[in-house]
């Protein structure tokens, strides 16, 4: 027998918090040009290669917001389940991928910047796709979202039944994608998936005594295995002003990115009058873009940014605290954290606070992954706040 999901008859819609959502997608699209431009031109002979593809994934985004925006959250069991299965799948995948030397030879799973994270659709000799050309997606960039849904509605079944030992339920299911994500490698993204999860966790209402102590039992591992990875521990080395033969380079990209943000002053250099993206700035389309911000802006500009994402981050909280019911709250706490723990890691790397890494704002830096899977979850977002 078929279940249908519901559809949502009555709605009061966070005006709010949608016109902060979209009005950071105009900026990351516009932002996205300025940075890529320069770049786009002498790679593909044309300035609006990457801004294309943005705006590709905005819409696509958009279209999957307002699908999770308009179904009832409260019968998402299904995709939940079906998503969280399909992700493991995919990692588990690219983590056996990723024990052997990296290498361009894998399909479907090539080598880029060192590691295999990447899964394409339509790797050569296969056709490309008109326009987009190969089309990939980070399958840890899904993996935030289904294991959002999985949590939230496994533990919310548990605990509503309290069959089982709620933390297990928890903690079996994060630390595997965190592990399978650490395998390829990635560690950044392997220790936001372990906080998405523990918040998820936390907020859910159940007995957070086991959860205490296992913290620093994972925050004592994370600093081992950085210490025992060499380039993670030339990373370090480099934060510290250290040498290394990883630190050198690493250095030189701290470097162009205090550069980007000293240059920038109180107001800015104006926008579209950036230096720091003729091929100085590393990764100025993604994991540096806010140095661009920060340069074109100024520290003024920069602020409005943080403020932005603030208020998100403040809406989808108070959605949380508001929610009808324990499914709505953790799932509201999931998204806005998986937001914000990758606003603050970016832009913390960008101010020397924490080490350098490679983990892109959402929203505002380009990628299709992010874009089209954040957009999924702040539907979520968007729809718990309404029946809230």
């Amino acid at each position: 027998m078929r279940t249908k999901i519901k559809m949502l008859s009555t709605s009061t819609p966070d005006k709010k918090l949608l016109v902060a959502v979209f009005m950071l997608v105009i900026f990351g699209v516009v932002m996205v040009y300025d940075a890529t431009a320069v770049f786009s031109h002498g790679a593909f002979g044309e300035a609006y290669r990457f801004t294309f593809l943005q705006i590709v994934w905005a819409v696509l985004g958009t279209i999957g917001f307002i699908y999770f925006y308009k179904i009832d959250y409260t019968q998402v069991k299904k995709p939940a389940y079906f998503l969280f299965l399909f992700s493991l799948i995919l990692l588990f995948i690219l983590a056996v991928v990723g024990i052997f030397p990296c290498s361009n030879k894998t399909f479907f799973t090539p080598c880029l910047n060192g590691a295999n994270r990447w899964f394409y659709l339509n790797p050569d000799p296969l056709p490309r796709i008109p326009l987009i050309g190969v089309l990939g997606f980070q399958p840890a960039e899904l993996a935030k979202f289904s294991l959002i849904l999985y949590l939230a509605v496994h533990l919310d079944k548990v605990l509503k039944h309290k069959k089982k030992e709620a933390f297990w339920l928890y903690f079996v299911p994060t630390a595997l994608f965190s592990f399978l994500i650490l395998l390829q490698p990635n560690m950044s993204t392997s220790a936001i998936i372990f906080v998405i999860g523990s918040s998820i966790y936390f907020s859910s209402g159940a007995e957070i005594k086991k959860l205490i102590l296992i913290v620093p039992v994972i925050a004592v591992l994370g600093v081992t295995l950085m210490l025992l990875s060499p380039y993670r521990r030339e990373r370090l080395l480099s934060y510290i002003n250290k040498s290394g033969d990883r630190a050198v380079e690493e250095s030189y990209h701290s470097k162009q990115i205090s550069i980007a943000l000293g240059s920038g002053g109180l107001m800015g250099v104006g926008l579209g009058q950036s230096r720091q993206k003729f091929q100085y700035l590393p990764e100025t389309s993604a994991d540096s873009i806010f140095a661009i911000v920060g340069e074109e802006m100024g520290f003024a500009g920069s602020l409005l940014v943080i403020a932005a994402f603030t208020f998100l981050l403040y809406r989808g909280y108070e959605t949380a605290k508001n929610a009808k019911d324990n499914l709505g709250r953790m799932l509201a706490v999931g998204v806005t954290t998986w937001f914000g723990i990758q606003f603050f890691v970016n832009v913390a790397a960008m101010a020397r606070i924490i080490p350098l890494t490679g983990v892109p704002i959402p929203l505002i830096s380009y990628g299709g992954s992010s874009m089209l899977f954040g957009m999924m979850g702040l539907g979520i977002l968007a729809n718990v706040s309404k029946k809230s």
